[in-house]
């Protein structure tokens, strides 16, 4: 007999997910919770769905540089510049290709009579551990065995009580660093990033303080910029990545 659980994992993989793991809001209380410099606040899962039993993590298998295409407001100026409340437009195609996909696992729990919501405001790249999609590498994302860094993450939280996944417990890094000597402007150290040195917070926060004048000026070389509004996020430490390469 088929359980609600196989039937949601199936119900991701016939959506267009590559890999997905389920886990438990207990399991994740020791994950980085606040804020991540000034960009994003991550919150615990019943923080953002009070009645959550259940953390679904999927992934996506991003093959492709247009994934990592981002297009911001003509108002935007970056983080810190504005209070947190304010919104502006902002569209990230790797993250709207996946919230399109999520939202049919949602609409099937619902159909089941659960409630269930998508959700980016967790810390997904170890809540992906503990579901067992593979581990933090030393450029601080996700790695998995099937396709390496190559992926990108969503979640859906739900009052369904589902089996949870046990935690993937190796790291195939070794002594690899191929990802930080790539990095064009030192923003890695082994699992850690500088994030003012980094090109993607670059191009994201056009007009902070925060960014050093030599990441500002590699910024303006290496970001491609496909129209005024937009930018394709650096995806050096990612194609360095010897694990999947594809």
């Amino acid at each position: 007999m088929v359980t609600l659980t196989q039937d949601i994992k199936e119900k991701a993989k016939d959506a267009g997910f590559a890999l997905v793991g389920i886990t438990g809001p207990d399991d994740l209380l020791d994950l980085p919770y606040g804020w991540v410099g000034k960009v994003k606040d991550l919150k615990r899962p019943e923080e953002i769905f009070p009645e959550v039993k259940s953390v679904i993590v999927m992934a996506l298998h991003t093959w492709d540089h247009a994934f990592y295409t981002d297009i911001e407001s003509p108002n935007w100026r970056g983080y810190g510049l504005h209070p947190p409340e304010e919104e502006f437009e902002s569209y990230f195609f790797g993250n709207m290709v996946s919230e399109n996909k999520a939202w049919r696992v949602v609409d099937y729990l619902k159909t089941k009579g659960y409630k269930a919501t998508i959700s980016r405001d967790m810390p997904l790249k170890t809540a992906a551990v503990k579901c067992g999609l593979g581990w933090q590498g030393k450029n601080t994302l996700l790695v998995t065995e099937a396709h390496g860094p190559h992926v990108g993450l969503v979640s859906v939280l739900t009052d369904a009580p589902l089996e949870v996944d046990e935690p993937y417990t190796d790291n195939h890094c070794g002594e690899c660093e191929r990802c930080l000597e790539a990095c064009p402007t030192g923003a890695l150290e082994p699992y850690q990033l500088n994030i003012v040195r980094c090109l993607t917070y670059s191009a994201e926060s056009p007009h902070t303080t925060d960014v050093p004048a030599d990441v500002r000026e590699l910024d303006g070389k290496l970001i491609r910029r496909p129209t005024a509004n937009s930018y394709i996020e650096c995806s050096v430490c990612i194609d360095a990545c010897p694990i999947a390469r594809e």
